[in-house]
Parts: C-alpha cells; sequence; structure tokens
C-alpha cells in the first residue's frame, strides 16, 4: 500500500521540476529560446511563401496552357466531323457546365448535334429493377418486334434499346426510323430511366459519352451522387451498345474516371470493350475537348484508341489529321494586290 509520505515526496519532485523549468526559462535561457522559436517561425514564414509563388506559378502555367490549347482547337478539329451527326449522353453526377464545350466543338468541326440524353440514377438503383423491366415490357408491346430485345441482362436490354433509338451505323442517318426511336425515348422517359434534354432530332452517326468523375477517387461530398460501385458495368455495356448499334463511341471524362473503379478505367479493362470504343480521360479540359472531337473522327473512320494521360494509354491524343492548306488562286491573289 502506498503511504502518505510517497505521495509527499512525488508532489515535491513535480514541483520543483516546475519551478526550475520556470527558473531556466525566465533566466538564462530565456533569449535562447526565444531566439530559436523565432527564426523557426522565421523560416516557415519563408517556406510558406515560397511554397504560394510556386503554386501561383503552377496555376498560371496551367491557365496559359488551357489558353493556348483552347485557341488552337478550331484548327485541329476543323472539318473533322464534317457531315456527321453526333449523340451527346451524359452519366449521373456529369456538371452541366463541361457539355456545352464539347458540343461547340462539335459544331466547330463540321458535325451537328442530334440531341442530348441524361442517363438517370434509376438506370441502376438496387431497388428499380422491377420498374426497369415493366418499362422493358411495355415497350416490347408498343414497338415492332426484335426493337427490344428478349435475351440478356435487363441492363443490356435497356441498353440496346436506348442505342437502336439514337445511333445509327448506316451513312444515311435519315433512313432510320424515327418514330419508333421517339416512342422507345419517350417510354425510357415516363419510366424516369432517362431525360431527353430539349429535343432529339433524328438517329446520331456516334455517340459521345460523358462519364462523371470516380466518387472513390476523390473527396468531393458533392460528387458522391456519381457513378460507382455495383453500377459501373451497367455503364460499360450501354457505351458498348452505343458503339455496336452506330458509327462509333467515344467515352469521356475526368482524370479520376480512369482511376480504379471508375468507368473508363473500367471499359479500359473490358479488353473486349476497349477494343472497340476510344476513352479520352482529360475530360473537360480544352485538351479533352479537342481530343474527345479527334477521338470521334477516329471512330468514325474505324479506328479506337485510349487517350489521356493515364496509366497504360496508347497516346495523349488521337492522331491530328494534317489538312491542305488552301492556296491563293492567281485571281484572288491579283485582286489583292489590287486592292493594296
Amino acid at each position: 500500500m502506498i503511504d502518505f509520505r510517497y505521495h509527499l515526496v512525488s508532489l515535491i519532485s513535480v514541483f520543483l521540476a516546475l519551478a526550475v523549468g520556470i527558473v531556466l526559462g525566465a533566466g538564462p535561457l530565456q533569449d535562447s529560446i526565444g531566439s530559436t522559436l523565432t527564426e523557426q517561425v522565421n523560416a516557415l514564414r519563408l517556406d510558406r511563401d515560397d511554397l504560394r509563388d510556386q503554386l501561383a506559378t503552377a496555376n498560371s502555367a496551367v491557365t496559359h496552357r488551357d489558353e493556348f490549347a483552347q485557341a488552337t482547337t478550331p484548327a485541329l478539329v476543323a472539318g473533322a466531323l464534317t457531315g456527321r451527326s453526333i449523340v451527346v449522353v451524359t452519366l449521373p453526377g456529369v456538371e452541366d457546365d463541361v457539355i456545352e464545350p464539347l458540343t461547340d466543338a462539335v459544331t466547330t468541326a463540321g458535325g451537328s448535334v442530334t440531341g442530348r440524353i441524361n442517363i438517370g440514377e434509376d438506370w441502376t438503383a438496387s431497388d428499380k429493377e422491377t420498374g426497369r423491366t415493366d418499362a422493358l415490357s411495355t415497350l416490347t408491346g408498343k414497338l415492332p418486334s426484335g426493337y427490344v430485345p428478349t435475351d440478356g441482362s435487363t441492363s443490356e436490354r435497356l441498353a440496346q434499346t436506348l442505342s437502336t433509338s439514337v445511333v445509327t451505323s448506316v451513312s444515311d442517318t435519315a433512313s432510320g426510323d424515327t418514330a419508333d426511336a421517339a416512342t422507345a425515348l419517350s417510354g425510357l422517359t415516363d419510366a424516369g430511366l432517362i431525360e431527353v434534354d430539349g429535343s432529339v432530332n433524328g438517329l446520331a452517326s456516334a455517340a459521345l459519352v460523358v462519364v462523371p468523375a470516380n466518387p472513390d477517387a476523390i473527396s468531393d461530398a458533392s460528387s458522391t451522387a456519381g457513378v460507382g460501385g455495383d453500377s459501373v458495368p451497367a455503364y460499360v455495356s450501354l457505351v458498348a451498345k452505343l458503339d455496336s448499334s452506330g458509327g462509333g463511341a467515344v467515352a469521356t471524362g475526368p482524370a479520376s474516371a480512369a482511376t480504379s473503379g471508375g468507368v473508363l478505367d473500367s471499359i479500359r479493362d473490358d479488353k473486349t470493350v476497349e477494343a472497340e470504343v476510344s476513352t479520352v480521360d482529360t475530360g473537360s479540359t480544352a485538351m479533352g475537348v479537342a481530343s474527345a472531337v479527334l477521338a470521334l473522327q477516329e471512330q468514325l473512320a474505324g479506328g479506337s484508341g485510349s487517350y489521356g494521360f493515364a496509366e497504360g494509354v496508347d497516346d495523349i491524343l488521337p492522331p491530328i489529321t494534317v489538312r491542305p492548306v488552301e492556296t491563293p488562286t492567281t485571281e484572288s491573289t491579283t485582286k489583292k494586290k489590287g486592292d493594296k
């Protein structure tokens, strides 16, 4: 049993230690400790300022790079999609502001956008399986035999039905049965599986699928509503169906989508799909926009590839077609000289 004298000696030792510390700190060690702390704080401030300058320089360089890429995009993509039409398909979690630069670039490349389809979360929600099968049953009764597949999983049948309704593999996109397509899109919309943004003007030559960030790879809580986990295989199947039903498909998204568990990573992991579908992991950056258009051009010419900066990609950019420079005619040259 610990007696009273033991406690007393312990308390005296503690107070003696405190007293010695106070005396040394306030006396002979005061200047030394104070100057050391001051030097350390000043050094940390210098490091902070240096890192802040480095960050500002890096951000400025990124901004200038994007401005350069944005300025050169029209020259890079001009004529790449002349006479071709593209349907834009967005997966849940994609921000609206990333779409306009892509559609503008398609137009700049000489192509047209038939419309935009937003895939809803019910497309893969685990508690909406009955709604999805009911929607397929309803459409089967309204559409010609074979339009809604009878084989395959529910997600594969939905993917094929949507793909048949928005893209075609024939060069004359006007030859498709747009009345059946409209019926199918209306049925999928009524079931809450998709949302048609505006209107869809016919069947497109190819599909541009915009995928969201990988919620497992980023910490932004607002992005957790995106695509991830068990839903990803259904979206890989959708991209594959869009490709096989039309003249090609390109999936584009941010870098995180190419990390483990993201849609782009899952497409690239499926060697069968990867061999046919092109992927771009530079997303909505100026470089990503130009890459998406060039990848669509390559798809419509029968090629494919994976592009960006993720490990294992084929290249940073799709092949760039060098187009002949228009040489001024003698008549136009003479006229210009005369104008002077």
